[in-house]
């Protein structure tokens, strides 16, 4: 007959053998993107959008496109504000301030904007053919 102390110390022995096996016997699956996934850097290019600045806050653009439809684009620390080849700050720009945002689609089909272009006004002669 065992022990008490044998006792404990073979059933001990016995119970954890499962716990270590469960630890080191099976490779864990490793999280990421699938290898047949696409690529959720392929939806970048969105394109850019024209129109008349109607709101800019420190998480959003919106304008109103040439024939009347709203844009809400997402803005991030990243959004480049720019008049001609100048950086410039975003509380430089008026609304109603013709404009041009760059920008891509991210994996949830949302817009982020790449940059803001003042746009340069027309000489008169220019677009009146």
């Amino acid at each position: 007959m065992l022990r008490p102390t044998t006792f404990v110390a073979v059933s001990l022995i016995i119970l954890s053998q499962p716990i270590l096996q469960a630890q080191t016997g099976y490779p864990r699956s490793r999280r990421g993107i699938a290898p047949n996934a696409p690529n959720p850097q392929s939806y970048n290019v969105a394109g850019s959008f024209h129109g008349k600045l109607k709101e800019l806050s420190g998480k959003e653009i919106m304008i109103e496109t040439d024939d009347n439809q709203i844009v809400s684009i997402h803005r991030s620390r990243k959004t480049k504000f720019l008049k001609g080849t100048q950086a410039i700050k975003p509380s430089n720009i008026d609304l109603e301030t013709m404009v041009t945002v760059d920008a891509r689609e991210d994996v949830d089909l949302s817009l982020t904007a790449l940059s803001v272009s003042v746009d340069q006004p027309k000489k008169n002669g220019e677009g009146n053919k």
